[in-house]
């Protein structure tokens, strides 16, 4: 099953690669989050989000896809408009070594990883073009460990001890951080799931509420849509995997929000009790990252 899984995350992580940049006329929405970058995808802010009366203040709160491709002129203006002090990465050991980040400027690094694959990541296997690897992905869609892997994504990301450790780690360091001196920057591997659940925990951590919480979460799927709409698919199976590993499912992730409430009662409760943010650390997040 591993073996499986490391050739499905394998694939993920070359398509990610492989995309050009996909978004040209999309939601006005998701167009006001986007920063810019043209050599990392998916590369948005948190900045400007309504909280009650308050919002998120611009250019401090930035999540995006792996930046291993950063090129130089992204690279600078990382450093000169939004001052990037720290990157959060959230994926596996073997994922990152393969494709290490490209730092901007001098931005602290720090590595929390989270793998989906038993401490396995990428795959050996090696693929002459995009098709080849979609069809790698087509193939192994009805294969229970990936149908699993579909289903049971986000609950691993919020209910297993490791994953908790994980944002453990990124909060107690996010709460290190001076928003003075510039902007934080969060990303895996196509930053939606392990990267897009630290922003619903920060979202959280904020005040923002589940409506909220899912916008920013499907703003994911809005980017990747593009592409995998042209992926022909002939079973629910390939649909599901398709729009869950290479697009945002929201479905799947709400259903985990739902999980965390029926368990501890809201996200919030969840991130006190399980990740250790009590109400006065929100309080100066609150205070740090809202105006």
């Amino acid at each position: 099953m591993i073996r499986i899984l490391s050739i499905i995350i394998g694939v993920m992580v070359m398509l990610v690669s492989c995309q050009t940049n996909v978004v040209e006329e999309q939601k006005i929405e998701l167009k006001n989050q986007l920063i810019g970058l043209t050599s990392a995808h998916n590369a948005r802010q948190l900045g400007g989000y309504q909280i009650g009366s308050r919002r998120i203040k611009d250019n401090l709160l930035l999540r995006t896809a792996k930046i291993s491709e950063l090129s130089k002129e992204d690279s600078t203006l990382l450093c000169d408009k939004y001052k990037v002090q720290c990157i959060y990465d959230f994926r596996g050991k073997e994922e990152s070594l393969s494709a290490p980040d490209v730092i901007p400027g001098k931005a602290r690094y720090l590595s929390l990883a989270l793998s989906f694959a038993g401490g396995e990541s990428e795959s050996d296997t090696k693929f002459e073009n995009e098709q080849q690897m979609i069809g790698m992905l087509l193939q192994y869609a009805d294969h229970p460990s990936v149908q699993a892997m579909c289903t049971s994504m986000y609950d691993v990301i919020f209910f297993e001890e490791s994953s908790q450790e994980v944002y453990r780690q990124f909060f107690a360091d996010l709460l290190t951080v001076k928003p003075e001196d510039g902007a934080v920057l969060w990303h895996c591997t196509q930053g939606k799931d392990r990267a897009g659940s630290a922003s619903a925990m920060l979202l959280a951590a904020l005040g923002a509420d589940r409506e909220l919480i899912m916008a920013d979460f499907i703003l994911s799927k809005d980017y990747y849509d593009p592409m995998t709409s042209k992926i022909k698919t002939e079973t629910e199976s390939q649909k599901t995997v398709i729009n869950t590993l290479i697009s945002a499912n929201p479905v799947i992730f709400e259903a985990t929000l739902d999980k965390v409430d029926a368990k501890y009662g809201s996200l919030r409760n969840y991130l006190t009790e399980c990740i250790g943010v009590t109400p006065e650390m929100m309080d100066v997040l609150r205070d740090r990252y809202l105006e």
